[in-house]
């Protein structure tokens, strides 16, 4: 135990850890998204746990999302982060969305019948959203929107984006831009085309859609604009600070199933007349993994506890933190799979053990919601800004 957990924190943990995915070999193979188990997930209350009640959640914080996207991901690394992906990005709307636009979208999202996506990405731009290609034209009571977003996740089956824009070209570099709700199949759009392209040949994540989205003179309302016209980035760097902990959850729980892998492995497994955890050289291994393991959680459940806290001194130092564990939880969980497939041997190298699959599906939790450089940068910047006796006090 790394923290103390309240009884309801417990048994959504508890919950979380028994829900049992099936043909996780055969969903990766097929590139297919897991609806049914999107679906049941809701119907257990694992969707939307962080929205409020009269929106279909469950009144909880970042702390319960994370102890359920850690224990869906330790039962599998796959279908964890689908499902998670699926609910994400609909944070943003739970976030930064009025009266109207929550109603009209969070429930059917904790009901499963929804999924969500974020289309910020562009092809010219990568890490550098402080200025967007993506363009969205006021004319009066909609927006006309112009441009390609790429890396789409769940693009091909989403029912809405959350899509991020330039309105103003003359601005300087952060500033006039917008988040727009978008929804699929023009159901709120009068003219233009939004066309979608499948992205195949992916490295992991092959539960979930990567798509290229073009807009041609699509018409938004002007209803769907989430929060203010000009304060998009500033939306998105929010939304991120509550993601890139989510998404290292998605890396513990990866390594969590890993590791408990090689250890069972390892004790049941003989060579030369002795199970080979009892080898040095595996022993180690073992050990090593464990407490990486255990220092990458102690931080992730801590940034998660602070996040909920939203004090005005932890406001200052959230991104910090969120920026920590977005490089440290996957760096260590990516050690921790590697191990696994050594303390397999030969064995791990296949698919039938799926250790290769959680390696192949943990690497892009370290290039998704900002690269490990772009979390160094961060924390750079914070380092050098914050009162360091305030860090003092942290320290002792």
């Amino acid at each position: 135990m790394i923290i103390d957990l309240t009884n309801e924190q417990k048994e959504i943990r508890k919950a979380a850890r028994e829900f049992d995915p099936l043909k996780a070999i055969e969903l990766d193979e097929r590139h297919e998204f897991p609806r049914d188990l999107y679906k049941k997930a809701a119907e257990l209350g694992f969707i939307g746990l962080d929205y409020p009640e009269k929106y279909g959640g469950g009144g909880a914080g970042v702390l319960e999302n994370t102890l359920t996207i850690e224990a869906f991901c330790q039962a599998d690394s796959g279908i964890g982060m689908a499902i998670h992906l699926a609910y994400l990005p609909a944070k943003i709307v739970r976030q930064f969305g009025n009266d109207s636009q929550k109603k009209r979208i969070l429930p059917k999202v904790a009901s499963g019948d929804y999924v969500s996506a974020v289309s910020f990405t562009e092809a010219g731009h990568g890490s550098d959203l402080t200025k967007v290609d993506t363009v969205a034209v006021d004319k009066g009571d909609r927006f006309i929107v112009n441009g390609t977003k790429i890396f789409t996740t769940n693009a091909s089956y989403a029912d809405f984006f959350v899509v991020l824009v330039q309105t103003d070209l003359e601005a300087r570099p952060a500033r006039g831009m917008a988040t727009l709700l978008i929804e699929n199949e023009g159901k709120f759009s009068k003219n233009g085309t939004m066309e979608i392209t499948e992205m195949p040949g992916k490295m992991g994540l092959k539960m979930a859609s990567s798509g290229e989205i073009s807009f041609r003179d699509y018409e938004v309302p002007k209803e769907n604009l989430l929060g203010k016209d000009g304060r998009g980035l500033i939306n998105l760097l929010e939304f991120l600070d509550e993601s890139r902990i989510e998404i290292a959850a998605q890396s513990l729980g990866t390594a969590e199933g890993a590791f408990l892998k090689a250890l069972s492995h390892a004790r049941e497994r003989e060579q030369f007349g002795k199970p080979i955890i009892e080898f040095q050289g595996i022993g180690h291994k073992i050990a090593r993994m464990f407490g990486d393991l255990m220092s990458a959680k102690a931080i992730l459940y801590y940034a998660a506890r602070m996040c909920d806290i939203g004090s005005k001194q932890h406001k200052t130092l959230i991104p910090m933190f969120t920026a920590i564990v977005k490089y440290l939880v996957p760096e260590h969980a990516k050690e921790i799979i590697d191990q696994t497939i050594n303390v397999f041997g030969g064995y791990g190298y296949f698919l039938e053990q799926e250790v290769e699959r959680r390696y192949r599906d943990n690497r892009i939790c370290e290039i998704y919601e900002g690269t490990v450089e772009v979390q160094l940068n961060t924390i750079v910047r914070t380092l050098n800004t914050v009162n360091i006796n305030f860090l003092k006090e942290m320290l002792v």
